[in-house]
């Protein structure tokens, strides 16, 4: 006998992220940063910008990339007295070869040689271009490596030969330099050591001797190399990526804090162990303002303790997500454990550690530090992060005027803006007019202009701070981009595995009850609007019919009944048109139709109930005949109150997450139950349990007027109840004489009609 089909679990596939198993975003994507390096003079340091994926290797070989000019080009820029651009120096060093060095060259630094005589500078740069050929081979099987072995090492006596007869110091330097560097590509470690001796012991310490002495740490049998690569550090901008990446695994402080001889080299020291420290580093960074205030790498430090603090207190606090680089409880078994309550309070203990910092600031002699412009920068940022906000807003005026041509302007309008925002009495929070200009000035900034939503959200402004959210999204039907700010809560604030978002509207559908999103409705019809508010309302306007849609939607979760019908009555029948029959899909996709009639009709079951009403499904067609039918069951003087009750009960029923309604109640569902019945939507365990299913089945059964359809409306409340797909135990013990064709759907339709 087949089985009774309506009981088949169907899973329904979701049109939405929200809610959705499966990837969740981590580090960079989640990563909060409002003080950004790149407004800092600080492109050499690029490889350690703090950044949750690349620790030490974020390098980009082509210096023009992030706006860094090799010193050896600034050095040929001079030799020519700054008559040759650098881009054709840099032409010159990057993309010719040896045999682009002659007279008929139409490289302007080549012409500009040649022209003025200029032969010493010839020779030598033959004889570099000459080295490049040996030093990267295309021979990628070493099937000539004896030959370029060989010539390798012919043309290292010869360039020995010339550095020790060069009589110019500024070429013999030149010369030592790829003396060196072939001589390391060569394996000659007593080369290097002693051209090294001989030419950069002593003397000047420019970029030919940081360059050299990068080989030379190679040669070093104790722990030496451990203070050069640290000044390497500080002073060469071109091998601060390769001195960490060689050299940072066997470096350890302590042992070269004992072979450091000046304070400059301790500062050096304290500065390399930081590069890439990721936890609190306020020690580090006063040990080397103690020794060297003027030290350039402190400045960079102290912006990337900055942006640690950012993420270690922004990035809960706007996206309740844990910060970037927290992998541990990222991946842990335990991070659905995590809460709302338990991010906020671990940001408020980060703000405790930013106001370490800000102390550590305002304690330093500002005429002492290598550049204030990012001490001061980094200041205000601290004065708003640790909720000075009066000092804040004094000391932005005063940056304002001091450095009005500085990049970071850009950033400074940002944090006045969230902090004349944050300022504001809760309850009583608007965005003020003189931040205006500045939300529609970087309203592309996604990540400043749904913080600013989340600060009015925060302060119960939830009408602007969610008209600021929906900027950051396209339409409501958008794909994902890896650009989108993505964010997590939760209704219950002290629960965890909190809920996953990227658009503004699932978020009001999870988080929010009616009464909120009433609200929002009400300020988006009110089209008294300034030519400010049209920006920014831009979006909730354009789906006012789909938040309609989900405010009735939110009143049938909150089984108001009245206001939903009423909500539903105010959109026109295109929306209906639009979004809810088989060929016209609006902003859903296929998976969210009304395919069947709730009160008629179960998932694969063919006949059921007779259609007594011809009419289309919508949400707005069926709350009308919910409430009919409910007065009518309600009515003691209706002739057939267990058949009203019956069709209640299977509307209810169908409108759960097993049913074919479910989308009366839901913009997706599955049939797991995701949050347990404890943690989501208001009417969660209503819609996991169908309790109000249940409740009617038990009416009906109490109106029956016949055992054949008592024992139907019993199956139903086994089924409802119990998820019992066979044989009912309530029909069993009650009336074993219907169980067996009960365990079918051939006689559905004559059981129903036995209630007559």
């Amino acid at each position: 006998m087949k089985k009774f089909l309506v009981f088949t679990v169907l899973l329904v596939s979701s049109f939405s992220r929200t809610l959705a198993c499966g990837y969740s975003p981590n580090g960079e994507d989640v990563r909060y940063s409002i003080c950004k390096p790149e407004y800092f003079k600080y492109a050499s340091y690029k490889a350690f910008y703090y950044n949750a994926d690349l620790w030490g290797f974020d390098y980009d070989r082509d210096p023009n990339s992030y706006k860094l000019i090799d010193a050896n080009i600034l050095d040929w820029y001079n030799f020519t007295n700054r008559k040759v651009s650098i881009e054709d120096i840099e032409d010159f060093n990057f993309n010719l070869t040896y045999t682009d060095v002659h007279s008929q060259s139409d490289n302007e630094f080549i012409k500009y040689l040649y022209v003025n005589n200029k032969t010493e500078a010839i020779r030598y740069l033959k004889i570099a271009k000459s080295c490049e050929l040996t030093n990267d081979s295309d021979d990628v099987w070493e099937r000539n490596e004896n030959e370029n072995n060989q010539r390798r090492s012919q043309l290292l006596a010869k360039i020995i030969k010339i550095t020790n007869s060069e009589k110019n110091q500024y070429f013999k330097r030149k010369y030592a330099f790829l003396t060196i560097r072939l001589a390391y590509y060569s394996g000659d470690i007593n080369m290097i050591k002693d051209v090294f001796k001989s030419n950069f012991k002593e003397g000047k310490k420019d970029y030919l001797y940081y360059w050299s002495l990068f080989f030379y740490t190679f040669t070093q049998e104790n722990q030496a190399y451990m203070v050069d690569v640290a000044n390497l550090m500080a002073n060469c901008p071109e091998k601060k990526y390769a001195s960490y990446y060689f050299f940072h695994e066997k470096f350890k402080i302590d042992e070269a804090l004992k072979l450091s001889k000046t304070k400059e080299e301790i500062a050096n020291v304290y500065a390399y162990a930081s590069m890439q420290k990721k936890d609190k580093n306020i020690h580090y960074l006063k040990e080397i303002y103690k020794n060297n205030p003027k030290s350039e790498i402190l400045g960079f430090l102290l912006l990337r303790e900055l942006n640690k603090i950012e993420d270690w207190v922004y990035t809960p606090y706007y996206s309740n997500y844990t910060p970037s680089t927290d992998f541990e409880n990222f991946w842990s078994n335990d991070k659905n454990k995590i809460t709302t309550e338990t991010l906020r309070n671990q940001s408020e203990v980060d703000r405790l550690y930013a106001q370490e910092i800000l102390d550590f600031i305002k304690s330093i002699e500002i005429n002492k530090i290598h550049d204030p412009v990012v001490w001061k920068a980094v200041q205000i940022n601290l004065e708003f992060i640790t909720r000075h906000y009066n000092d804040c807003l004094q000391n932005i005026t005063l940056f304002k005027k001091q450095y009005p041509s500085e990049k970071v302007i850009e950033e400074i309008e940002k944090i006045k803006a969230l902090c004349i925002t944050a300022d504001q009495e809760n309850g009583k929070a608007v965005i003020k007019p003189e931040i205006e200009s500045v939300i529609l000035k970087y309203k592309d900034d996604e990540r400043f202009i749904f913080a600013l939503g989340r600060e009015l959200e925060f302060k119960g402004n939830i009408v602007d701070g969610l008209a600021l959210m929906s900027l950051i999204e396209g339409t409501t039907n958008e794909g994902y981009n890896s650009d989108d700010v993505e964010w997590r809560d939760n209704r219950i604030k002290t629960s965890g595995n909190l809920a996953e978002f990227y658009r503004y509207f699932d978020y009001v559908d999870f988080v929010y009850a009616a009464k909120d999103l009433q609200k929002i409705i009400n300020r988006v019809e009110n089209e008294n609007w300034s030519e400010f508010q049209k920006n920014i309302y831009t979006k909730i306007s354009k789906d006012k019919d789909y938040l309609k849609d989900l405010l009735g939607t939110k009143y049938i979760r909150e089984n108001q009944l009245s206001n939903a019908l009423k909500t539903f009555r105010s959109l026109d029948k295109k929306y209906w048109d639009d979004n809810y029959n088989a060929w016209e899909r609006g902003e859903y996709d296929e998976n969210y139709v009304f395919n069947q009639n709730p009160f008629y009709d179960f998932k694969h079951t063919k006949d059921f109930i007779e259609h007594k009403e011809k009419y289309i499904v919508t949400k707005l067609s069926v709350t009308e005949r919910l409430i009919k039918y409910t007065n009518l069951a309600n009515n003691p003087k209706t002739k057939d109150r267990d058949y009203y009750y019956f069709l209640i009960a299977n509307c209810y029923y169908n409108m759960s997450d097993y049913g074919n309604s479910w989308m009366m109640r839901r913009y997706f569902s599955s049939g797991y139950d995701i949050y347990h019945g404890k943690e989501s939507y208001i009417d969660e365990i209503e819609y996991r349990n169908k309790l109000k299913a249940v409740a009617n089945y038990k009416l009906a059964f109490q109106n029956a007027k016949t055992d054949k359809f008592k024992a139907l409306c019993l199956r139903m409340i086994d089924f409802a109840e119990k998820e019992e797909y066979t044989n009912s135990s309530r029909v069993t013990k009650q009336f074993p004489e219907f169980a067996s064709d009960l365990s079918g759907c051939e006689n559905l339709e004559s059981y129903f009609n036995a209630r007559r």
